[in-house]
């Protein structure tokens, strides 16, 4: 999966890895619809879900999706969640729009949650796909916070780099504790380091060095983060209410 932008962007957002783009299944007969698969990476990192029903078109045009494989149609607000998110709750406290943000994760595939392959592995579902001829699932399992970010060294981190040699940014916002442990790998002497992210001092600016540039570092919660993660963060968007652009004017 790309990144969103090219060239240099004031502000760096770093996730752990992408979210998927979701249809609505119909299977064919008399199986129960299912509200929401995954069928491939989501368009962008943090996609807000902009133009779904043409991408939605365009993987069923690629794959070659039949009508004797049932019906497909949009999923409702799943697709793009994540990305309004931060859009809401990041970018605009922040007073930066999306279009000077260089946005990207430290994976670069989506993982499959244990509900959703459960639900495809059901007896029901493997019978459907089976007459049908659809092949079964084959997104990698949700990994753990350690898995992330043991991958995110041994095989994303001279993209990373790269990304950020780019961007140049003033400021790097990462979310949740895996980019943030990746991003941490990634530092030069005289940077701030952090073990995980704390709710006592919550969105406090770190310092951060990377190809020799001193840059301003937040680490905030995830978008899919804890409920007591959620209402910190909250309490950080509130407080950013009315302030100027933090560090990207």
């Amino acid at each position: 999966m790309r990144p969103v932008a090219k060239g240099a962007r004031a502000l760096f957002v770093l996730g752990a890895y992408p979210s998927a783009l979701h249809v609505r299944w119909n299977p064919p007969g008399s199986a129960k619809p299912i509200r929401a698969v995954a069928v491939d990476n989501e368009p962008e990192p943090f996609w807000t879900g902009e133009s779904e029903l043409g991408f939605i078109e365009e993987w069923r045009r690629v794959v070659g999706f039949s009508d004797e494989w049932g019906s497909i149609s949009s999923c409702g607000k799943l697709n793009g969640s994540s990305g309004c998110w931060v859009e809401k709750k990041v970018l605009a406290p922040l007073g930066v729009h999306r279009s000077s943000v260089w946005i990207t994760d430290c994976l670069d595939t989506y993982f499959e949650s244990d509900a959703a392959a459960q639900r495809l592995d059901s007896k029901e579902l493997l019978g459907v796909l089976g007459d049908c001829g659809i092949p079964g699932r084959q997104h990698r399992s949700h990994p753990s916070e350690d898995a992330i970010v043991h991958e995110a060294k041994q095989k994303h981190r001279e993209r990373l780099l790269a990304e950020l040699l780019e961007a140049e940014p003033q400021l790097v916002v990462t979310l949740g504790n895996a980019a943030q442990r990746v991003f941490s790998s990634l530092l030069e002497d005289g940077s701030d380091r952090i073990a995980r992210i704390s709710m006592e001092d919550y969105g406090r600016t770190l310092r951060a060095r990377v190809h020799g540039r001193n840059v301003q570092w937040i680490p905030l919660a995830h978008p899919a983060a804890p409920k007591a993660y959620q209402n910190v963060h909250d309490a950080w968007v509130n407080g950013r209410l009315g302030l100027s652009n933090y560090a990207c004017s």
